[in-house]
């Protein structure tokens, strides 16, 4: 299963831009923890995004595990986390 490639389409990628199962997965699983967080503070997704300024679609994009997400957006969400939660980039990436 570790050589099955998955194509990843976004408006930075080009088809030919591939993401290995094991970086799938990695994504899967910070959506999920990131989600866990969001409804942790029973927030909707678009309050939230706005208040990280993230694109409302790029971090549903991102919790939902279907976006290799750009270094800027993810700074901004770990910013966020680390500001009003006091949540360490270890804590956040535990256990991916």
């Amino acid at each position: 299963m570790g050589s099955i490639i998955f194509y990843f389409y976004k408006k930075t990628m080009k088809k030919s831009d591939k993401i290995s199962v094991e970086q799938r997965e990695m994504m899967v699983k910070l959506g999920k923890k990131l989600k866990e967080l969001r409804l942790d503070q029973k927030k909707g997704y678009k309050p939230l995004a706005d208040e990280m300024g993230v694109a409302r679609n790029t971090y549903y994009a991102i919790e939902a595990g279907i976006l290799d997400c750009q270094f800027s957006s993810l700074y901004q969400i770990l910013l966020y986390y680390k500001r009003n939660h006091n949540i360490t980039l270890e804590e956040l990436f535990r256990d991916l």
